[in-house]
């Protein structure tokens, strides 16, 4: 919402010859600035929302393999952290490198390729120091302090509910997520890219909240879903 100034107010503290005319130009900008800030409601979901979203859930269970830069604020009771991720993941391997500004270096959580007895999790340290656990979420709580929802991200971020899990969700009148609960966490979709963008209509902005812990994610770049001549539009235009 904007702050406005009392335009009659403020006037008053003009030199003399220099206090405008409250006329009609005045009078339309206040009141399309007005309109401006009220905002237009959001469409009826629909059958057809629903239809879509049936339609979009297979075409997002096709994708398995990406490549996301973001940025991202963590909120830990009233700590806040804010990070750089690179995301770059194929079927079941993953690598995410996490930057903090002017934070204590880089650090890179991933899947263990070594064969053997260890943990299926690795975290490497900006120190060197390499640590492996089940859980990645484990890992970045023991090491940073705070923590976000690996193992669910890898569905959330395209806009799809985890696997098994029970869920409830909320969709926007194009068939896409407005919201979605799941294992504890609420997300919230904010913004998706266009459809003419190079990720083709999936999410750019997300907050997710799970009890005194909030992430609130903003994709720069999603990789790897140029559309070719080949191949279909992840989100078409369904009549």
């Amino acid at each position: 919402m904007h702050k406005f100034v009392n335009f009659r107010s403020f006037i008053q503290f003009l030199p003399a010859g220099r206090k405008p005319v409250l006329g009609f130009a005045t009078s339309l900008w206040v009141i399309m600035s007005l309109v401006a800030c009220i905002g237009l409601p959001d469409l009826p979901v629909t059958d057809e929302s629903y239809r879509n979203w049936a339609r979009y859930q297979e075409q997002l269970h096709e994708i398995n393999s990406w490549q996301i830069h973001a940025r991202a604020v963590i909120f830990v009771g009233r700590g806040v952290y804010q990070v750089g991720i690179s995301w770059r993941r194929e079927i079941d391997q993953f690598v995410i490198v996490i930057e903090a500004p002017f934070g204590p270096g880089v650090f890179r959580l991933e899947t263990n390729q070594q064969a053997g007895s260890l943990p299926p999790i690795k975290l490497s340290m900006p120190d060197g120091q390499v640590l492996f656990d089940e859980s990645a979420e484990v890992l970045l709580t023991r090491v940073l302090g705070w923590s976000f929802p690996v193992s669910g991200l890898k569905s959330w971020i395209k806009g799809l509910p985890l696997p098994g899990p029970d869920y409830s969700f909320e969709l926007q009148a194009d068939g896409r997520l407005k919201s979605l609960q799941q294992d504890d966490w609420v997300i919230n979709y904010l913004e998706y890219f266009t459809r003419d963008d190079a990720a083709q209509g999936l999410p750019r902005k997300m907050y997710l909240k799970h009890q005194n812990l909030a992430v609130k994610i903003v994709i720069e770049r999603w990789h790897q879903f140029e559309a070719t001549a080949n191949s279909p539009v992840l989100f078409p235009e369904f009549d």
